[in-house]
């Protein structure tokens, strides 16, 4: 595993990133801007509303229900129908509304990263939106400003930084020059300066290190917006849906023809099958687990 950036010193960075402290010349950033994109967080492309309620319906459960709610409805069951179709309504809804949150959450940390920065740019201080600066730049930040990428602090005069967003740490950090060899958090790393962070007090000068999605603030944001990978708990739901779903079916068609070969009217013994498998459907059980 790569040892975090704070564990390198000054020189070392400037190094590997081939930049000095008077900062990068106008040429070089813009190419670097060209390789690496713009420092922006990415949010997931939105999906269309039809295709994210078909994903949802291919649920087995949720497949289930409906097939279920059809069934009571073409039986004249209409207490039933209702009730089935009101609970998978109110699930998917529920479900949509959590999701909807969690992209909110990620566009909220999008806009709370600063607009314009200080950057030295061929030797002199120039400002520039936050979306040109590329790793190499050294950026000159005072109290109010937000931290637009990561990196390391090369000069801090009683700099004091809020980390909450980030750390949950609740009170100030004060950042300092030097290494953090065993730091291996940022919450622990005093000589780093992150993305999305605010200065509240003091100035500093810093070197990127990293941009957009490549800072631990990008990372939360990605995480939020992009679609988690599946549970052990969903991945056992959609399993235990696909079972039942076996068995109802297994156990409807031994009804009916268990019916027809007693010599029962073929219409009584379909609207019976069809009655067991409402009766076998777990309606609660997409609500329980939204």
């Amino acid at each position: 595993m790569a040892a975090a950036f704070w564990q390198s010193g000054p020189d070392e960075l400037f190094a590997r990133l081939d930049a000095t402290r008077e900062g990068l010349v106008q040429t070089e950033a813009a190419a670097r801007l060209e390789r690496d994109g713009p420092n922006e967080i990415e949010g997931a492309a939105r999906r269309h509303i039809l295709l994210d309620l078909l994903r949802r319906i291919a649920n087995p459960l949720i497949a289930i229900l409906l097939a279920a709610a059809a069934v009571a409805g073409a039986t004249g069951d209409l207490a039933s129908f209702v009730i089935i179709l009101a609970l998978v309504i109110l699930s998917t809804l529920l479900d949509m509304v959590q999701e909807h949150r969690a992209e909110a959450t990620a566009a909220a940390l999008k806009r709370s990263i600063a607009l314009h920065a200080t950057v030295l740019r061929d030797g002199r201080p120039v400002e520039l939106p936050v979306s040109a600066i590329v790793a190499g730049d050294v950026l000159q930040l005072c109290a109010g400003d937000l931290v637009p990428a990561d990196g390391i602090v090369l000069a801090a005069n009683g700099a004091q930084v809020n980390e909450a967003l980030l750390t949950g740490e609740p009170y100030p950090v004060e950042k300092r020059v030097g290494l953090d060899p065993e730091a291996a958090t940022p919450s622990e790393a005093r000589s780093a300066l992150f993305h999305g962070t605010s200065v509240i007090a003091g100035t500093a000068t810093m070197l990127v290190v990293e941009t957009g999605k490549r800072t631990r603030f990008g990372a939360i944001a990605q995480s939020l917006s992009a679609a988690p990978a599946p549970t052990a708990f969903e991945h056992g739901i959609h399993k235990l849906g696909l079972l039942i779903a076996r068995l109802t079916l297994f156990l409807v068609l031994f009804v009916l023809l268990a019916h027809l070969a007693l010599g029962r009217p073929p219409l009584q013994s379909f609207l019976f099958a069809m009655a067991l498998a409402v009766g076998l459907t777990p309606e609660l059980l997409p609500m329980i687990m939204t």
